[in-house]
């Protein structure tokens, strides 16, 4: 590499061209990168060593853009930050999806794929600065508005805590075939109704001889649960969160 001049044209290691738009001095030098056109000032240094970001470029798994908000603060990455590029590793991970599978046919919507909007959108949000009894902060859900939701975007998603999350969890794997909430009881021969209650804990409902109507005893019981569970939320979440839960039905299909 030549001595670094207004014009000229370098290549970086993984955000393709750069243009010098004006050159000060080796420590105050403007660039543009030529494939999305995000302006820059930066050092020599960087330039020769190629270690300059485009920061719209879709660089985070292949989709999201960081932009020029702000990430971390004295080293510290922002709350805003972690729950945008953890929420694009879900959708777009090969790796995450091996394993956890039921995230790959999940997606983010076109402005929340963009780190600065998805930013301004959280701090507007019911709950995003809430904390729960144990201090955790509420977590962002996407398909309590909107059942079997797949897309996280602006319209469908919310702030809701770590209790309300949990309660539309669905344990496929330990049921088998048998519906939701219903577990064969091979000592019995019977059908066991139970729901996840507080914290670990599993509500024994009851034994019946039928997987429907162990079915039917326990979706009495989880939607009474929900309802009582959205009351004890009511005045800290999105009024469409305890809409929702209020009118929440559980199915045999889920």
């Amino acid at each position: 590499m030549g001595k670094l001049r207004e014009g000229s044209v370098i290549t970086t290691k993984n955000f393709g061209d750069i243009v010098i738009t004006k050159y000060l001095d080796k420590d105050n030098i403007h660039i543009r990168f030529i494939n999305t056109g995000y302006n820059l000032i930066t050092q020599s240094l960087n330039i020769r060593q190629g270690t300059i970001k485009d920061r719209l470029a879709p660089a985070v798994f292949g989709v999201g853009v960081v932009g020029g908000a702000l990430t971390a603060v004295d080293g510290v990455r922002l709350k805003e930050y972690e729950l945008w590029k953890n929420m694009i590793k879900r959708c777009y991970s090969k790796s995450y999806h091996e394993k956890y599978p039921t995230y790959s046919s999940c997606s983010v919507s076109e402005n929340f794929k963009y780190y600065p909007y998805f930013k301004e959108w959280c701090n507007k949000q019911d709950g995003f600065t809430s904390q729960d009894e144990n201090g955790n902060y509420f977590q962002l859900d996407k398909d309590i508005l909107v059942k079997g939701n797949k897309v996280y975007s602006e319209e469908l998603c919310v702030f809701v805590p770590k209790e309300i999350n949990l309660l539309l969890v669905k344990c496929g794997r330990k049921r088998g075939d048998n519906p939701i909430g219903v577990f064969y009881d091979a000592k019995n021969d019977k059908y066991k109704a139970q729901m996840a209650g507080k914290g670990a804990s599993k509500t024994f409902i009851g034994r019946y001889v039928t997987p429907e109507e162990a079915f039917q005893a326990y979706k009495q019981a989880k939607e009474a649960y929900i309802k009582e569970v959205a009351n004890k939320w009511k005045d800290q979440i999105d009024v469409r969160v305890y809409k929702a839960l209020m009118k929440y039905q559980v199915e045999i299909t889920d």
